[in-house]
């Protein structure tokens, strides 16, 4: 058993090799690169488990191995895994189930689905569905013929053939029909008495030759069709709708209570509340439908009812309170400000509320006085309950991340390290920690930006015990990170302080709190892939952007220039060799800079907008929604409209001050782009064409806001790679370049 410190310092010693002598990341580095799965699981008995790891070009291997015995059985390509109590399965391409009884292995072929639960086997054929019980092995054929979805509970049985609801319980003769009208969506509450179901929404007409846009539709683009869900008691048979067509499904475990509220146009509802927020508690047993809170002013949000029923929750943004309703008493009660319900104590005897910081012990009736459990806000941490008793902390100074356990009537550190394991906030979640459900017994990762992520078991959170060894990174050139007080910077792992080198500055938002994500190889959907440019010469600085409401712009190009008037200082910069690189709000952030400064040498901005004047009033591509929230709401930070405030869309609006750009700029966008317009950069591209500036614009066919083909990713990346390299590293002007 090792340390989490112990296991670094071995892989640290084991990097002690000439790098010089180390690969360079190339083009087809990702092709091989090997990485683990972010999906990977338990048994109950935390005797076993199972992982998932591979490369692109081989495709994932999935692992089965005993936590203390020497156990371990490798399926490549092997997917959909599953532990029910002493079993293991998984399937294989080409229809095969994996069935791991007692160490043994045994196969089935021509499998296309299957679920296990309850030592019972349920196994879905091109034409046949099949129930097997795994304690005798006897086999009963269920249906002839092909079946859509299937819903298993370990004693019953739903599936649905040509919207048509079926039903079997183990012992009768054949299926029972349940309706006629079916569209899935099937679930059984915990119970085994209820089965939810959706009914068919309505087909769609074809889109008439003259549409008529009207000031008061309440959407600006057709309403969504919401399916009506029907709950059925399976005893008698008789269901009911548990919404409308014009409320949703918001909220269901399984249980009695389920919530539902208005189907609301979300994005425009700051100004647009023809339609309140209204949350409704519907009981699956009786079918009341009471309606429990409205907000006329913001959304109701995180809405759920407590594990023993008698409690229902929810976040109201007006007051920042978790709201609690009790439904034997019908009242409801403001509790503290936080951000969302952790979890609740046995019972419901008490909530677990996150803040900000902290994790708070709040009484659900008020009586008791709430009681902050962590206090982190003094020590610079940020906890988060993750299972009874254990919570991840994330230090946001130092960056340091961890797990702390709840011990003597305290949560108390149990490791703390330079280095990510798990906090639940994008994109640090990757790898979530999982539980054995009968022992404490957890599978957890940790990486760092120099050292792939890799799973271990741990029983104490201080000790953990390696199940992989991944490490593709040891092979080449690789790259090691520095926390700055203006951000990441990123240098090669032979870096050289007697030398000159190129820097690119990539950006997005904030971003010091990723100091220890683990970044591979890729073809690049849009943005800079910084272990390629690292690994090949580059320096590479990732600013840290905090954008101030109605000065997106300038507020975000301060920070870059801050950024890089600092990195300027060190002898080992060439400052006239400095690229700027942003794709999405990042590309704006480039274009903006472009226009307010003659620092940079070169620079690349992919899918970015340039006019918000013309960005406020357009829609989107696909999904023809108004863009006006991004700009009063959202990424955009306007708070204002146009109309309002013309001189603000105007100062941050770079195609205003297109005759002030200097820089060579590389622009790639695509003309189904459904998060910022394409026109957004032909407008740049044409401004800059007719005062005869160097600018070119990349457009793939057919591809959106990021790119998805393969051969696309590949093109874009080679073509991106050039750019920088001629104007950042004096290689020859390539072919597509020169004038045509």
């Amino acid at each position: 058993m090792l340390t989490f410190f112990r296991i670094l310092l071995l892989l640290c010693c084991c990097q002690l090799t000439a790098w010089s002598q180390k690969k360079r990341i190339d083009n087809d580095s990702w092709r091989t690169w090997t990485s683990l799965s972010p999906h990977y699981g338990i048994r109950d008995d935390g005797q076993y488990c199972w992982f998932q790891y591979g490369a692109p070009a081989t495709g994932d291997t999935l692992i089965y191995s005993g936590i203390r015995n020497n156990i371990h059985y490798a399926f490549p390509r092997g997917f959909n895994a599953n532990f029910s109590d002493k079993y293991f399965s998984c399937q294989l391409p080409g229809d095969s189930l994996v069935l791991v009884i007692n160490d043994s292995i045994h196969y089935l072929t021509g499998v296309q689905y299957y679920q296990l639960n309850n030592h019972q086997l349920i196994t879905q054929y091109t034409d046949s569905l099949i129930w097997q019980d795994l304690n005798n092995y006897q086999t009963k054929n269920i249906w002839k013929g092909p079946v859509q979805q299937v819903v298993f509970d370990g004693k019953q049985l739903a599936f649905t053939a040509n919207n048509h609801l079926r039903h079997y319980t183990s012992g009768i003769d054949s299926t029972q029909l349940l309706s006629t009208n079916c569209a899935g969506g099937l679930q059984f509450s915990r119970d085994g008495n209820y089965l939810l179901y959706k009914e068919p929404v309505p087909h769609t007409t074809a889109s008439p030759k003259l549409r008529i846009w009207h000031y008061s539709d309440y959407y600006l683009q057709k309403p969504p069709h919401m399916p009506v869900t029907q709950a059925l008691r399976l005893a008698t048979k008789q269901a009911f709708p548990v919404n409308t067509p014009n409320t949703q499904i918001v909220w269901w475990d399984g249980g009695r209570y389920l919530i539902t509220q208005n189907t609301l146009n979300h994005p425009e509802y700051y100004w647009n509340k023809k339609i309140l927020s209204t949350l409704y508690l519907v009981d699956t047993h009786s079918g009341d439908i009471k309606m429990i809170a409205a907000n006329k002013d913001k959304l109701l949000l995180q809405p759920a009812v407590s594990p023993t029923g008698r409690f229902m929750t929810w976040y109201d943004p007006s007051t920042g309170r978790i709201c609690c309703y009790e439904l034997a008493t019908r009242h409801t009660r403001a509790l503290i400000q936080g951000i969302g319900v952790a979890q609740w104590a046995t019972g419901d005897s008490a909530v677990f509320i996150h803040t900000n910081n902290d994790i708070w012990k709040v009484d659900p009736r008020n009586i008791a006085p709430p009681v902050n459990l962590t206090h982190g806000r003094k020590q610079h941490l940020v906890f988060r309950l993750l299972f009874p008793g254990i919570a991840t902390a994330f230090n946001t100074k130092t960056k340091r991340n961890g797990y702390w356990k709840w011990d003597q009537g305290r949560f108390t550190p149990a490791t703390m390290n330079d280095a990510l394991f798990y906090f639940p906030r994008y994109p640090l979640d990757k790898y979530p920690p999982v539980k054995a459900r009968d022992t404490s017994i957890y599978l957890v990762t940790a990486m760092q930006a120099g050292y792939s992520p890799n799973v271990s078991f741990t029983a104490d959170f201080n000790t953990f015990t390696p199940l992989t060894a991944i490490h593709p990174e040891d092979g080449y050139n690789w790259m090691h990170v520095t926390l700055t007080k203006h951000g990441l910077l990123y240098k090669p792992a032979d870096f050289d302080p007697q030398k000159k080198y190129p820097v690119i500055f990539h950006y997005y938002e904030e971003s010091k709190d990723y100091l220890h994500r683990y970044l591979t190889p890729a073809l690049s959907e849009g943005a800079l892939n910084i272990p390629w440019y690292v690994s090949n010469g580059y320096i590479v600085f990732v600013p840290h952007i905090q954008t101030k409401k109605r000065h997106p712009g300038s507020s975000a190009a301060k920070a870059v220039i801050r950024a890089a008037r600092y990195l300027s200082a060190f002898s080992w910069v060439d400052t006239k060799k400095i690229g700027l690189q942003g794709h999405s709000f990042g590309g704006y952030v480039t274009n903006y800079l472009v226009t307010h400064s003659t620092l940079f040498a070169a620079a690349q901005a992919s899918a970015g907008p340039v006019d918000f004047l013309s960005g406020y009033g357009a829609v989107r591509k696909i999904t023809g929604a108004a863009m006006q929230p991004l700009y009063e709401q959202g990424q955009n930070k306007m708070g204002t409209t146009p109309w309002d405030h013309p001189r603000l869309y105007l100062n941050n609006s770079p195609i205003i001050q297109a005759d002030k750009i200097h820089t060579p700029l590389l622009l790639m966008h695509n003309d189904n782009d459904n998060a910022v317009p394409f026109a957004q950069s032909i407008e740049l591209f044409t401004a800059l064409r007719r005062l005869q500036k160097r600018v070119w614009l990349l457009q793939y066919t057919g591809e959106g806001h990021q790119l998805f083909k393969d051969e696309d990713r590949s093109d874009f990346t080679r073509r991106q790679q050039q750019f920088f390299d001629h104007y950042l590293k004096d290689q020859p002007m390539p072919d597509w370049m020169k004038d045509h």
